[in-house]
């Protein structure tokens, strides 16, 4: 089988589009290295998409321009002395709210954090510059990114591009925006429960959740980190396509000794090309899978048996217990700190979310606690084992296609359905795997994909199966729509 992203072969200048915003991040840098395109160019035709778009979208809600044109500069200057140049020097990007940015606000969509501003940058905004990229602005997030919807008193709504009814996901929603829309090449963002992954899905476009671990995370206006935070919560890239995704991921995971949690992992395997066996999940207990949400695995798994894999459907243990591991670890965290927070903003969205979740939740004590984290030891053990049954797992992102506005805010009861039908992005959390939303199609008008899954450090795995579904389902173009 051939590598679908070997040597990350570049498209031709006289092939690409003639707005650059339009083009791949791998493009993007590849033409700055050769100087067919200049920082400044890149930088230009990003501001440009920004202003015709983010006045309604309303993905990017701080930006530093004169920093940028100066990196820009730069970067321009780097390349004409001939210097070694970062894997993505000069290609525009995007930074969540909840990460720091030196001499910026990390306000992570809350008010009384307006004035946090960052004495430093963040583990992961450090290796995104040493690698040469050029921040173009802070993409909005849910409150203490603690939500699906991106939505908050201090920024205000982020909206979908594809329709304005239905979330544009969360926590991560403006970074998923800002690349659908075509503001940057490509995003970070953070993933505790789905939030790379859910954004990405709800705006058609590709979104990596690391491994805890993999891409180094400290933040200096952070203080102590508890456990699900270290253990279950992860940072990765959303982009348009498997190779961006790639190169973003080489870039943010470069060691960085400040994050204690950080491994220095391999980043390829001699097998990550095999045409492994696949577990195909298309039933999860409790869920009515959307019929469109089916289709889209079915299709995946033929497309990945003519590629020479062996699909089977399988089930892998656990997907509702993993549910109730990370609300007894998460949200017992929550009420140590952040519930105080929610509620001292005084805003009904993310209060209305936290406190149905909280309702759901196990109220346990210390030794609940310590049972909850044990059993999350044993259940990853089982998921070890199918793993080595089934190398890759092809499972839904959500059961549901995008949320309309509010569906979290309901009753305690319709909270538990959402939980239900978000299953396969919060248990592969709380297990601290690695997730792939690879975007399938449009449905009635909304994007549609599936979840690949791997066991940890295996992204190489993930990306390479990514790739030989994206070379077969293409997605319509979403820039000719908005």
């Amino acid at each position: 089988m051939t590598h679908p992203m070997k040597d990350e072969a570049i498209t031709a200048a006289a092939e690409l589009p003639t707005q650059i915003w339009r083009w791949d991040a791998v493009d993007v840098a590849a033409h700055i290295r050769l100087g067919t395109i200049s920082s400044r160019e890149a930088l230009s035709s990003s501001f440009e998409r920004t202003d015709a778009l983010n006045p309604r979208l309303n993905a990017i809600v701080f930006a530093d321009r004169e920093r940028a044109w100066l990196a820009a500069d730069a970067a321009d200057s780097q390349v004409r002395r001939g210097e070694n140049l970062g894997l993505l020097h000069g290609v525009p990007v995007t930074i969540k709210l909840n990460v720091d940015v030196e001499g910026e606000a990390t306000t992570n969509g809350v008010p009384a954090f307006a004035e946090r501003i960052a004495p430093g940058d963040s583990t992961v905004v450090s290796n995104l510059r040493k690698a040469g990229a050029i921040n173009v602005g802070r993409t909005n997030t849910p409150p203490f990114s603690f939500r699906w919807f991106t939505e908050n008193p201090l920024h205000g709504r982020t909206l979908n591009p594809w329709s304005d009814a239905v979330t544009s996901g969360g926590s991560s929603g403006g970074a998923g925006v800002s690349v659908a829309a075509g503001m940057c090449a490509l995003a970070h963002g953070t993933d505790i429960a789905g939030s790379i992954r859910y954004p990405a899905y709800v705006n058609g476009v590709a979104g990596l959740r690391a491994t805890p671990g993999r891409i180094p995370a400290f933040h200096p206006t952070t203080g102590l980190r508890y456990l699900g935070l270290q253990t279950m919560s992860a940072q990765g890239p959303l982009a348009r396509s498997m190779r961006d995704l790639r190169l973003g991921l080489s870039a943010m995971a470069s060691a960085d000794r400040r994050d204690p949690m950080w491994v220095p992992a391999q980043m390829d395997y001699p097998d990550d090309l095999a045409a492994v066996r696949v577990a195909l999940v298309d039933e999860i207990a409790g869920s009515s899978l959307a019929p469109a949400i089916k289709k889209a695995l079915n299709d995946a798994a033929h497309i990945l048996e003519a590629a020479g894999y062996r699909v089977e459907r399988a089930t892998p243990p656990g997907m509702i217990e993993g549910v109730e591991i990370w609300q007894s670890i998460v949200m017992t965290e929550a009420r140590l700190g952040m519930y105080a927070g929610v509620r001292a903003m005084g805003d009904g969205t993310i209060l209305r979310a936290v406190d149905n979740m909280a309702a759901g939740a196990p109220d346990i004590d210390l030794q609940g606690y310590a049972l909850a984290i044990a059993r999350r030891d044993d259940l990853r053990r089982k998921w070890n084992e199918f793993l080595s049954r089934y190398p890759l797992i092809l499972m839904p992102t959500s059961c549901r296609l995008p949320m309309k506005w509010g569906e979290d805010l309901g009753t305690t009861e319709d909270m538990k359905g959402v939980l239900v039908d978000q299953s396969p992005l919060i248990t592969v959390a709380a297990l601290c795997l690695p997730g792939l939303n690879v975007p399938t199609g449009v449905v009635d008008g909304l994007p549609v994909g599936v979840q690949l899954v791997a066991d940890s450090y295996r992204e190489q795995r993930l990306l390479v199966a990514g790739a030989i579904i994206e070379r077969e389902v293409r997605m319509p173009d979403l820039h000719d729509r908005i």
